[in-house]
């Protein structure tokens, strides 16, 4: 066996998804082709030559970055590709099977749970919503404000009062600003069908990721979302803080079960 079965996506359709057009798909593997899994699902998927993606080229490989992306940058274009021909379930980069019948075999395993993840996201796409704050500007300009209280007392004891005033400044900024955040995703949420927090990355130095959130949304719902995030945009930026949706895309977040 020299080739295994390279998963891109699961696609529900009442027809063969139409792969004219078709990204080239992973480098070195053949074009991608539809599976047929029956009752409307097909399978996406291509040959992959072991010698590049075996586990061993794998793990190598993922010890070099560039590599990583080489590779994830034409897996997601596929899925984005196929988003437009019907429901999209997402696979995970690298995974393989010995063979379509393995494949199909582990699609009619997980079938149940496949349908579940459908219905829960057919008609709905993803949007992401970052939320960063300039903090060192924010910092000078609430330090700034505390100072000019502080000089307003006696001069004894403003020098003092001026230090604790910055900190105390300092403190309540960044407790203000993750309230906010927090106060933000809870009112977004409300605006989609699902939502997801993940880990903040870390940002450009001198800016704080405060947010960093993906949102399940109905077809018919993303105007009015795009509307509420420019209001609190407009809101904010006179704080410090930036606002960046970006979207719509398949949704890779809700296509695993909510961890409790």
């Amino acid at each position: 066996m020299s080739t295994a079965t390279y998963l891109y996506c699961l696609v529900r359709a009442e027809k063969a998804p139409s792969l004219r057009g078709a990204p080239a798909g992973l480098p070195g593997a053949g074009k991608p082709r539809a599976i047929d899994a029956g009752g409307g699902l097909w399978l996406v998927a291509a040959d992959a030559p072991l010698d590049r993606y075996g586990e061993k080229p794998i793990e190598k490989g993922l010890q070099d970055l560039a590599w990583v992306s080489s590779v994830a940058v034409p897996h997601e274009a596929v899925i984005e590709h196929l988003a437009k021909a019907g429901t999209v379930l997402p696979m995970k980069l690298f995974t393989l099977f010995n063979s379509d019948d393995r494949a199909l075999e582990h699609v009619a395993k997980q079938r149940r749970r496949i349908d579940r993840l459908v219905e829960r996201i057919e008609g709905r796409e993803e949007w992401g919503l970052r939320v960063t704050l300039d903090e060192l500007s924010a910092i000078d300009k609430a330090r700034a404000e505390a100072r000019d209280v502080a000089e307003r007392g006696s001069p004894g004891a403003a020098f003092l009062l001026r230090k604790k005033k910055e900190q105390d400044a300092t403190r309540e900024l960044l407790q203000n600003a993750r309230d906010r955040a927090d106060a933000l995703y809870e009112e977004l949420s409300k605006k989609s069908d699902d939502a997801r927090r993940r880990p903040p990355p870390p940002g450009e130095i001198g800016k704080r990721v405060l947010l960093d959130a993906a949102f399940l949304l109905r077809h018919g719902r993303t105007k009015s979302f795009q509307a509420a995030v420019r209001a609190q945009a407009k809101k904010l930026a006179a704080h410090g803080y930036q606002l960046t949706l970006t979207g719509p895309w398949p949704p890779y977040n809700f296509v695993v079960d909510r961890q409790p």
